[in-house]
């Protein structure tokens, strides 16, 4: 191959590479049809969005983040509600059974099948979990991110930032039943992870005071 010929294909494969990889970050250019705003919410869809509902959910949720010592007076975010086709397959890339997935700088939250008339979000099957409880959980991934640095996201042990994040929440995907369930028959499971994750974390906040930061140096 000439010089020439492989800039041409360096070339290329940095077009195709920034192609794909620009949604992740500005997930808007896949062209979501529905666009409005409610609170710190800016609110990207794939069908028509109900406004009295949207408020309902964006005021639930700022109320659940406004709970953490880690939340800013205005904690403003992107979401981006898919009905789990090929916008969430893109988007997800790595996490294509999850709720829903942030990344990092941009801080872009993007969700699987949605609804927010009925405030739910769910990855497959029958597991569901509240829109407004999983958009407080994807931002305070974000505040995670901006109190302890980008390297929390590798650095602090999962059972904490997934537990803290659904203790934000104030839900899990699983139940005690569901949980004591899947502890016989997939002890692996990742969700297992989080409710009991959530429940570690509530626990080390009862005994210290309550007190995020210090949970989250003394790990």
């Amino acid at each position: 191959m000439t010089r020439s010929a492989g800039r041409l294909v360096n070339r290329g494969l940095l077009a195709a590479g920034l192609l794909f990889g620009s949604p992740l970050f500005a997930p808007q250019l896949l062209a979501f049809p529905h666009h409005a705003r409610s609170g710190d919410l800016s609110v990207y869809s794939e069908v028509p969005i109900d406004r009295a509902a949207l408020d309902a959910v964006a005021r639930r949720s700022a109320a659940l983040v406004a709970a953490s010592p880690l939340a800013r007076s205005s904690e403003p975010r992107r979401v981006f509600l898919t009905s789990g086709g090929w916008r969430w397959r893109w988007l997800a890339v790595r996490f294509p059974y999850s709720f829903a997935v942030s990344r990092p700088f941009t801080e872009p939250l993007i969700f699987n099948r949605s609804s927010i008339a009925r405030d739910w979000v769910h990855a497959g099957g029958t597991t569901v979990r509240s829109l407004s409880g999983t958009i407080a959980h994807e931002t305070c991934h974000g505040m995670i991110r901006r109190e302890f640095g980008l390297s929390a996201d590798w650095t602090k042990p999962m059972w904490l930032r997934e537990g803290y994040c659904d203790f934000v929440a104030d839900e899990s995907a699983l139940d005690q039943a569901r949980a004591d369930e899947m502890r016989r028959t997939d002890p692996g499971h990742r969700s297992l992870a989080y409710y009991d994750g959530r429940r570690r974390v509530a626990a080390e906040l009862a005994r210290n005071g309550g007190d995020v930061r210090a949970l989250f140096a003394a790990y």
